[in-house]
């Protein structure tokens, strides 16, 4: 069954009554600690940039001050607004004490519970654009990183991307559960990687053998080359579908931990990313090479990268690329395969050189990508090289300081072009490293975002999702008496500071959100669903009530007794911010 999102307009007045119905967040009768709440800052056009400082022994510098700071926008001087520095470790331990354990059927994607004070980091396994022999090595490299380099305390989440992306283990700073997670990772071969090499897929076909001087008989090679190309056309397809699916994961934790306070860091273990591709599209008719219809086709993905690393930055995440291939001493797969095709033909002369050169252009191609991603979001690229394990703890302990700069741009233009960000240091012996831009979208102008809301919201409400913290809420389930169907209520209690409103005059609010309630079988099937929209304008009474005690909704489904997994969201319409939690509940009698 696919989810649907039909919407149906709830009362305002049904709303404004539960919430002077609301006790307050997570209906606990305990205090919460005061931690750090999160803070939503894109729509204020605020644009903050983590900077990690060292001096010339690559030690991370305290101590500096606005003055020591210079921040350009393509250019141009910025006046620096905001100003931090921030040491996650030691803002840890301030903070103790247990917070109140969650009453029964009650859930709440708050980042207070979803890990304790820190710096957080994602472990991303790709086994999508990695072979599969570099997956099981770059599985025991992690292993052994957990047994040699983990520090404790550190907060780390397991997540492994396949035909799509899964949380291993969420964030947790214990080592057996890590340790157990990258245990039950299984390296497989990636699909898309395996269409995609033409070479080894070309048949051998009779009369196809290099001669003395290399020469294929003509028949043979046409029949070679209409092959190639049909193999090239699903090629690109493969390819297309591989960037695809990684920078939608991508989307998927930027959503899981753009509500999280502070700087992140994801950590990315892969064999290989492209930024750009070349392929031809071949006329199947009996025409030469120099024909009008066989034409040379340049696919370009950086455009995409940048945008993704944009959303990235949003979230204040860091990408750390760890090429899963380590140390790579030639461009040729296998020693043994070297001047012979995957057909067994010999090659020769310039056709082996040519190879070379191409396989030396993909590599630098993939690690290029790489890099993009690193310096489009302030990390670091690790490349080249065999300890894997030490890769990933120097990208762990890269954020152990950075300083927190935030401005609001001199040009109000937001027209979505790219713009560069450039951090000056007035001290001389000092290195910074920064996110290099951002692309000026306005929340309620951003046409791409509205147009892909739909899909990314579907993803987003599947029952093996990672959880959505942008739009952060608790939420209540109440059950009514055993029947054959049963009324199950679902209330909301939104935080307003990671929504929006526009403002409507006279110190009115207008608000515009989508609530969606998804009840799915321990099989994962989805047996019932609410998909609702609910836009109010609250004048400044009820504005003030909300921002105090929480935005308020109430739905329903009709279930049969049974266990269900009820997938909770909320959309904010205006910036397409999604919030998602998860809980499960027992309908009538049924304890299974």
């Amino acid at each position: 069954m696919r989810l649907r999102f039909p919407y149906r307009r709830q009362s305002l007045g049904a709303v404004l009554l539960l919430l002077h119905l609301a006790s307050g967040p997570v209906w606990g009768q305990q205090p919460t600690p005061d931690l750090p709440s999160p803070v939503v800052r894109v729509w204020t056009h605020l644009v903050l940039v983590d900077v990690l400082v060292k001096d010339k022994n690559g030690q991370h510098l305290t101590g500096l001050n606005l003055q020591d700071f210079t921040l350009l926008e393509d250019g141009k001087p910025q006046k620096i607004a905001t100003f931090a520095i921030e040491q996650p470790a030691e803002v840890a331990k301030t903070l103790q004490g247990q917070l109140p354990v969650l009453p029964p059927n009650v859930a709440t994607n708050r980042p207070a519970y979803l890990l304790r004070p820190g710096t957080p980091t994602i472990l991303l396994l790709d086994a999508l654009n990695t072979r599969v022999q570099d997956q099981a090595r770059a599985r025991l490299e992690l292993l052994r990183y957990l047994d040699t380099q983990l520090e404790p305390g550190r907060q780390l989440a397991v997540y492994t991307l396949g035909r799509s992306l899964q949380v291993l283990q969420d964030f947790t700073d214990d080592p057996r559960l890590l340790k157990a997670a990258i245990e039950s990772f299984t390296p497989e071969k990636p699909l898309q990687l395996q269409i995609e090499d033409v070479d080894r897929r070309m048949p051998s076909l009779p009369g196809a053998t290099a001669g003395a001087r290399g020469d294929i008989r003509p028949d043979i090679g046409q029949v070679l080359e209409r092959i190639r190309g049909f193999y090239t056309e699903e090629s690109n397809v493969a390819l297309d579908t591989r960037v695809g699916i990684t920078l939608t994961a991508f989307r998927q934790i930027t959503r899981a931990v753009m509500g999280l306070p502070g700087r992140k860091s994801l950590i990315w273990v892969s064999g290989s990313f492209p930024l750009a591709t070349f392929s031809r599209i071949i006329d199947h008719s009996e025409t030469p090479s120099n024909d009008p219809n066989y034409v040379s086709v340049e696919r370009e993905y950086e455009d995409l990268l940048r945008q993704t690393a944009s959303l990235l930055n949003d979230a204040q995440i860091a990408v750390y690329p760890v090429d899963a291939r380590g140390l790579i001493g030639s461009v040729i797969d296998d020693a043994s395969q070297q001047g012979v095709d995957a057909a067994g033909r010999v090659k020769l002369g310039a056709a082996f050189g040519q190879e070379v050169m191409q396989k030396g252009s993909v590599l630098q191609t993939t690690q290029a990508s790489m890099k993009v991603f690193a310096d489009d979001t302030g990390g670091l690229v690790f490349v080249n090289r065999n300890d894997m394990d030490h890769a990933v703890a120097l990208s762990v302990a890269d954020t152990s300081t950075y300083y927190v700069l935030g401005y609001y741009p001199q040009d109000k233009d937001w027209n979505g072009k790219y713009r560069k960000i450039q951090v000056k240091l007035n001290r001389p012996g000092l290195d910074a490293r920064h996110r290099r831009g951002y692309y000026a979208l306005a929340p309620m102008q951003d046409q791409k975002r509205a147009k892909t809301k739909d899909a990314e919201l579907a993803l987003a409400m599947r029952w093996d999702a990672p959880e959505a913290t942008m739009v952060t809420f608790d939420a209540r389930v109440l059950l009514s008496p055993p029947a054959a169907r049963m009324k199950v209520s679902v209330e909301f209690l939104v935080d307003p500071t990671t929504v929006t409103a526009e403002d409507a005059g006279n110190g009115a609010k207008r608000y515009a959100l989508e609530f969606h309630v998804a009840a799915y079988t321990p099989r994962g099937e989805l047996a019932a669903q609410s998909d609702k929209a609910w836009k109010a304008t609250l004048k400044p009474a009820d504005d003030a009530a909300i921002r105090q005690q929480g935005l308020p909704f109430r739905t329903e489904l009709d279930l049969a007794p049974g266990r269900y997994k009820l997938r909770l969201g909320a959309v904010d319409d205006r910036t397409a911010y999604i919030g998602t939690t998860s809980l499960w509940v027992n309908v009538g009698e049924s304890k299974k």
